[in-house]
């Protein structure tokens, strides 16, 4: 229960850090992978930090989370305008060849693919923040751990792990 809490914690995090709903790809197409490669390439921590904040913000849109949110329509609007500016600069300046050669063999969904391998960068950075992280660990002071191993811990599955 404690590991699969925080995998779905961790999944919602890194999930909520993708652009322009990008979904699963099964396999990417080189183009793809040479626009990721351009995003990830041409993205600064000021580029991240920006995509964060335009994300947690946007998450704190839905109704059940509307109340641990208090932006103002200013902050959003700002946030909107910087996040715009991001994307037009990598996308339109530094990966114009690349984004253009996506649409053209992929179609435009394929741009947003393209964002996957930033978005789990940047989950992957934003749960490396000892601050996260902690908050991360919290939860477990909740979770029975006794009862977790008793209930997963099985001798079949202690031998396949070689225990």
């Amino acid at each position: 229960m404690a590991h699969r809490s925080f995998t779905k914690l961790r999944t919602f995090l890194i999930s909520a850090t993708l652009l322009l709903g990008a979904t699963q790809v099964a396999i990417a197409g080189p183009t793809v992978d040479q626009l990721s490669d351009c995003l990830m390439k041409s993205t600064t921590a000021t580029d991240k930090t920006t995509v964060l904040q335009w994300t947690f913000v946007a998450l704190g849109n839905h109704p059940d989370l509307k109340a641990f949110s208090n932006v103002t329509a200013t902050q959003k609007e700002a946030l909107d305008k910087n996040l715009a500016t991001v994307l037009q600069r990598i996308l339109v300046e530094q990966c114009s060849a690349q984004t253009k050669a996506v649409i053209q063999a992929e179609g435009l969904q394929a741009v947003g693919d393209s964002f996957q391998t930033l978005g789990k960068t940047t989950g992957e950075e934003i749960l490396k923040n000892p601050e996260i992280n902690n908050q991360l660990k919290g939860v477990l002071r909740y979770i029975d751990l006794n009862r977790v191993a008793q209930t997963f811990l099985t001798p079949g599955l202690l031998n396949k792990l070689g225990l």
